[in-house]
């Protein structure tokens, strides 16, 4: 039987000091449905994505970005946005 899914909707970003677009991302976060908030290194959330466990968006969650894995020179990180390497919608978020 498959477990069920959590969706989280991400509502902030902690930015590393990179100047590679692909490392940009220390973490995400949000909030949950008691207003407390929640957070997770890009490590653990590229993991929670993997395994399927855990989808997160950006914006409302039946509206909002579906964020995804990708893959650059071998190193994964997170992406919410279309073919356009410029959109990412994730470095739009403020920081939390």
């Amino acid at each position: 039987m498959a477990l069920p899914v959590h969706r989280r909707t991400i509502s902030f970003v902690q930015r590393a000091y990179s100047h590679d677009p692909h490392e940009r991302i220390d973490s995400i976060g949000g909030l949950n449905s008691d207003k407390s908030r929640w957070k997770l290194s890009q490590e653990a959330a590229i993991s929670a994505i993997e395994s399927g466990r855990t989808e997160f968006f950006v914006g409302a969650t039946e509206r909002g970005v579906k964020v995804a894995v990708v893959t650059h020179a071998g190193k994964k990180y997170l992406w919410a946005g279309s073919s356009d390497k410029n959109s990412d919608q994730l470095l739009w978020l403020p920081t939390g």
